[in-house]
């Protein structure tokens, strides 16, 4: 067949043929760019700095080795851990969560007394005590140790002798609620080792 013997119809098939393959390249790279700003929404990370970017980013399954020679408490207890956690590791998980629009589309003053974040271990629900904003992110975190000692009073384990390894994983739940947003809930399981 010629060139110059083809209809009408033919130039459009032969236009689909090599327009089907660069669509599909096309629509690959647009959903997995969806997928990469996907996950960078919503981040775990328990350190920030100043302008609200994530200097410690973790994932959805963390071993947190912690300095066994900072624990200096003899024969201690769950409690003891609890503040251990708190007044020296200083362990806070925490989130980035970064907007669509600026303060979702709220103001200022409305985006931020509805905002709420949570973390939960166990039976033990609290609201994260830091909670940075700028217009278009926030970050939110908790002390470890708060919320450990809140479930460890809550089964009864707060007064025994402490044992690392009795602590298994600790699944963590992150809560949060976001004006003019549904609901966002993530978990995390960290495992906690002294250091080698």
């Amino acid at each position: 067949m010629s060139l110059t013997n083809l209809n009408l119809k033919q130039p459009l098939v032969i236009l689909n043929i090599f327009l089907f393959p660069f669509l599909l390249i096309l629509s690959f790279l647009f959903l997995s760019q969806c997928n990469l700003s996907e996950d960078k929404v919503f981040q775990f990370c328990d350190n920030f700095n100043d302008e609200l970017k994530c200097i410690e980013p973790k994932t959805e399954n963390d071993i947190v080795f912690l300095d066994r020679s900072k624990f200096k408490k003899e024969n201690p207890s769950y409690e003891d851990f609890g503040n251990f956690l708190y007044f020296t590791a200083r362990e806070t998980p925490g989130f980035r969560l970064v907007l669509d629009t600026a303060w979702n589309g709220k103001t200022s003053e409305e985006f931020r007394s509805h905002y709420n974040a949570y973390l939960v271990y166990g039976s033990a629900k609290e609201r994260m005590e830091g909670n940075s904003f700028q217009p278009k992110t926030v970050v939110s975190f908790h002390y470890l140790g708060a919320l450990l000692k809140e479930e460890f009073r809550h089964i009864g384990i707060a007064k025994n002798p402490f044992q690392i390894e009795a602590l298994g994983p600790i699944v963590l739940t992150y809560i949060v609620e976001i004006p003019g947003k549904e609901p966002i809930s993530k978990v995390r399981t960290i495992q906690l080792r002294w250091k080698p």
